[in-house]
């Protein structure tokens, strides 16, 4: 029989679901693996479903096995600048700010910090074979994380969100983005967050410069950049003051980092967003921007406009905030959010990617690479 050992115990398991379950006698009977598909991060995702059964009443006496659903994500190794102690910070994130946020996100169970010197073995489960080949030398860190899962029919599928998901999509941005407006969370307090247009820049610039120089030289460069664009996206990266004095400009405010259907569950008393590995301090341009684009890139045309998106979101912070936002100032940061967005994660993501980015270089031309060097053009201009 194929094995994996799970980062915890069966002790460390069943005392966190008892306090989940606020059920003092939960006994694990049966824990059943599978991998699933990880998102932009690339973590390593997996699914475990949980068989257990409870005293329901007290009496000693066991009830019939109920199911849970869980996921354990876990941190990679080497995986860049943008990634760097991701895990570590999603970890963070929910011990800390997730319960101080009008926004819905998954309950978390354990981390790797609950099990630092816990004396008992680590659980060791059957898996299938394609799980067990899987499993071992992933690249993973120590870090990583437990939550409950959310229900599959609330995730998928986002291709086909309407424009009222869209809008709640928003409220629910726009209560994040209130809540710290102009007051982001304090360094001092939250050194783990992550600053995509502050201190985590230099990490982010000297890889993406890298990335540019392997496209310039490669054969099928030109096919994404042409000679100028790539020189004017190096010229950003070599003084990116241009694009960052835009959107440091701009209200801070705490930023998911990664905002868009693909990180939003609808549910039936509104949305659930998880996915926190890149939340830091940032422009709320940053967010909406992240929203629209990735969106288009994921599912090309929207039930709602970029302009639609920007009203709308604008109408639910001035509302939130009670004072009037300027709309000529976001539309700025937008474009400077956009084209610094590119500049950073986009030639890496290419270099990668290129031989299945060239079978959709129709469609990344429309949703990424025009807009962007639109973008960049008017913040330069």
């Amino acid at each position: 029989m194929l094995t994996i050992t799970l980062p915890f115990s069966i002790d460390a398991l069943q005392a966190a679901m008892r306090g989940y379950l606020s059920r003092p006698t939960v006994d694990i009977v049966e824990i059943v693996p599978e991998k699933l598909t990880g998102g932009v991060s690339g973590s390593p995702i997996y699914r475990l479903t949980v068989s257990y059964r409870s005293e329901p009443d007290g009496s000693g006496a066991y009830g019939p096995s109920d199911i849970i659903s869980l996921v354990l994500k876990r941190g990679r190794t080497q995986s860049g600048a943008i990634l760097a102690g991701s895990a570590r910070r999603e970890a963070y994130f929910y011990r800390t700010l997730a319960r101080q946020l009008p926004v819905r996100t998954p309950r978390l169970l354990l981390t790797a910090d609950d099990v630092i010197g816990e004396p008992t073995a680590p659980l060791v489960v059957a898996a299938s074979n394609s799980l067990a080949l899987n499993w071992d030398g992933v690249g993973c860190d120590t870090d990583w994380v437990l939550m409950e899962a959310l229900p599959a029919e609330v995730v998928w599928p986002r291709a086909s969100w309407t424009a009222k998901h869209y809008r709640l999509a928003l409220c629910t941005l726009a209560d994040l983005h209130a809540t710290w407006w102009g007051h982001p969370p304090d360094p001092a307090d939250y050194p783990w967050v992550w600053t995509p247009t502050g201190h985590h820049t230099d990490g982010l610039v000297r890889e993406a410069r890298q990335a540019l120089l392997e496209i310039e030289s490669a054969a099928w460069g030109e096919k994404f950049l042409p000679k100028e664009r790539l020189q004017a996206w190096l010229r950003v990266l070599d003084d990116p003051a241009c694009l960052l004095d835009l959107l440091m400009e701009m209200p801070q405010t705490l930023i998911h980092g990664d905002y868009w259907p693909g990180n939003i569950a609808m549910r039936a008393d509104g949305p659930a967003v998880f996915d926190w590995q890149l939340v830091g301090v940032g422009p709320a341009a940053y967010d909406l921007d992240c929203f629209y684009s990735s969106s288009r890139w994921w599912f090309g045309r929207l039930p709602l406009s970029l302009t639609e998106i920007r009203n709308a979101y604008l109408g639910l912070l001035t509302e939130r905030l009670g004072q009037r936002v300027d709309r000529s100032s976001l539309d700025i940061g937008m474009d400077a959010a956009r084209a610094w967005r590119f500049a950073v994660l986009w030639p890496t993501v290419i270099v990668e990617h290129h031989v299945g980015l060239l079978a959709n270089l129709h469609h990344m031309r429309k949703t990424a690479l025009d807009p962007s060097f639109a973008s960049l053009r008017r913040c330069t201009a």
